[in-house]
């Protein structure tokens, strides 16, 4: 049985953008072309691909199983055209990034768009947790967070490394410490993440090894909340060290059980790598890499 293209780009075109009259807009052709695209390629299944609503559709299990599989359709094209072309740069084009270390990967996301001043550059900025499921769902091309563990489906380069550490006021009892224990920490008010946050599973971890349980009658989602909520004296934070800016009101401290580093990666899907944008951004954070090492050697 033959698949139309159009029929494919009509389906995932409806389901990213939620409604038939959105998908057509992205699409630049009219809605009943797009209904009637979808109702074509709906004809060869036996049951619906799409929920319709009064306000949008969403997909049926059977279409989302489709999705999984058609959604490598804008990197097949892209690729046929890398194929065609050679010399294709970024260009005018979008490049999407879910990044969960601004503080990090800002410099290296700025020097992208000077080099490309042409492609635009959509940021997600999420928690650590979101941004491995949005590369392996490709709704961004590039993810930038600490990625634990393997994946076979994805690629990563190490970019940077830091520690835990803890974050308290300047007149906290322990903040004049060079370091302080981990049961120092658990004897004192604590301001922790929800459980899914990279940064409360590497606290509790620490912890863990120790015989001692994470708690706090403070939980915020991220490490600006967590600061102020240090600054106004409700407990002691946590952080990896370099995501913490310099604050007269905060306190950076060590922690002595502390040795492993967390290494912050630029991922992405390993059958991506030769697409234009993801190609050069990788390009450019192992120069930037290779760089940052010259420059530790020489010193």
């Amino acid at each position: 049985m033959d698949y139309s293209m159009a029929e494919i780009r009509a389906f995932n075109a409806t389901l990213q953008a939620g409604n038939f009259t959105r998908a057509a807009e992205l699409l630049t052709v009219s809605q009943p072309a797009i209904t009637a695209q979808i109702r074509k390629l709906e004809s060869r299944f036996t049951a619906p691909l799409l929920e319709r609503f009064s306000k949008g559709v969403r997909a049926t299990d059977l279409g989302k199983q489709l999705y999984q599989i058609t959604r490598q359709y804008n990197d097949l094209e892209a690729a046929i055209e890398v194929l065609s072309n050679p010399t294709l740069s970024p260009g005018e084009m979008t490049l999407k990034v879910a990044n969960a270390s601004s503080i990090i990967f800002m410099p290296l996301i700025a020097e992208f768009s000077r080099r490309f001043p042409q492609t635009t550059l959509k940021i997600k900025s999420v928690a650590t947790s979101e941004c491995r499921q949005l590369v392996l769902d490709r709704d961004v091309d590039i993810g930038l967070f600490p990625l634990l563990g393997e994946n076979s489906e994805l690629s990563r380069l190490a970019f940077s490394s830091h520690r835990l550490v803890a974050v308290l006021r300047p007149d906290h009892p322990l903040a004049g410490k060079k370091s302080v224990s981990v049961r120092e920490l658990a004897s004192v008010p604590l301001i922790i993440y929800k459980p899914e946050a990279c940064t409360q599973q590497l606290l509790e971890g620490l912890f863990g090894r120790h015989q001692l349980t994470v708690s706090g009658n403070v939980v915020v989602d991220g490490r600006l909340d967590m600061s102020e909520a240090v600054c106004h004296g409700l407990g002691v934070g946590f952080a990896l060290e370099q995501d913490i800016r310099p604050d007269s009101r905060l306190t950076v401290v060590p922690i002595v059980e502390v040795t492993d580093e967390v290494v912050e990666h630029v991922v992405w899907m390993k059958n991506r790598r030769s697409l234009p944008g993801i190609r050069d951004f990788i390009q450019l954070a192992l120069e930037q890499r290779c760089g940052a090492l010259s420059e530790v050697s020489e010193l």
